[in-house]
């Protein structure tokens, strides 16, 4: 089941969402499965892009890995999302939006740093 978007989600967001260029991997911190792909951020939400959806009022703790350019290895930031909504992007792709909380320091860097590609 997923939920539709009201057209006023995006002007009730609070911080603005930066738009990613670098891929960035989303793993359930508990299992290490694979939920999908960071498709953009704020200071206070996500939204990953899945071949599921994941369902409206989940909540999950989260690794977010990445491997940036110019550093050698890759960073892993933790958060806990719980899922707001969740919509059809394509016929295979679903986006779901998410509110996080108790972002480690490593992902306050790392979404700083998309912030400023």
């Amino acid at each position: 089941m997923t939920t539709e978007r009201t057209p006023s989600t995006k002007e009730q967001r609070m911080h603005p969402r930066w738009t990613l260029k670098s891929t960035v991997s989303v793993f359930e911190h508990g299992s290490k499965e694979y939920l999908g792909l960071l498709v953009d951020c704020s200071e206070t939400g996500i939204m990953i892009s899945s071949y599921e959806p994941l369902p409206p009022g989940t909540t999950f703790e989260l690794d977010l890995v990445d491997i940036p350019p110019n550093i050698d290895g890759r960073r892993t930031g933790n958060c806990v999302a719980e899922v707001v909504w969740s919509d059809k992007l394509t016929p295979s792709l679903y986006g779901n939006g998410c509110t996080i909380s108790g972002a480690t320091d490593m992902l306050k860097t790392m979404m700083k740093s998309y912030s400023h590609s």
